[in-house]
């Protein structure tokens, strides 16, 4: 007699189990339709996002191609002015020692003092009056 009630009562906690589990096994059932009707979508729409892709990536290549080029080109005038402005000063730089010994910057540096000198000299003597 003892088997039969621990039969029933193993068999009553299965079937508690089996009703407690049917709510769980309708909850998967519908999440797999869901995600079965979501990958039915995206399978749909996955040609039409890989082609805005490619062409999204060819636009990407053609704009750094572009901008690339450009910038060489850039580049090459910046070379280009750089040279021509280290060869001017290069020049400036050679040509500058022998203008300074020359008689003409002391007769401009005396010109500017008795420039000045006159010119405070006015100052000074028209604000007395």
């Amino acid at each position: 007699m003892d088997l039969e009630i621990y039969l029933m009562i193993l068999g009553l906690v299965v079937f508690l189990l089996i009703i407690f589990c049917i709510p769980i096994l309708l909850q998967i059932w519908l999440t797999t339709k869901n995600i079965t009707q979501t990958l039915d979508t995206l399978n749909r729409s996955l040609p039409i996002i890989m082609k805005n892709l490619e062409e999204i990536t060819t636009n990407i290549n053609n704009s750094t191609t572009a901008v690339n080029r450009e910038i060489q080109t850039f580049s090459n005038v910046i070379d280009w002015f750089y040279s021509a402005i280290s060869g001017l000063i290069g020049d400036v730089q050679s040509v500058a020692p022998k203008v300074v010994k020359l008689h003409f910057f002391p007769l401009i540096k005396n010109a500017m003092a008795i420039i000045k000198g006159v010119r405070v000299f006015l100052n000074v003597f028209l604000n007395k009056r």
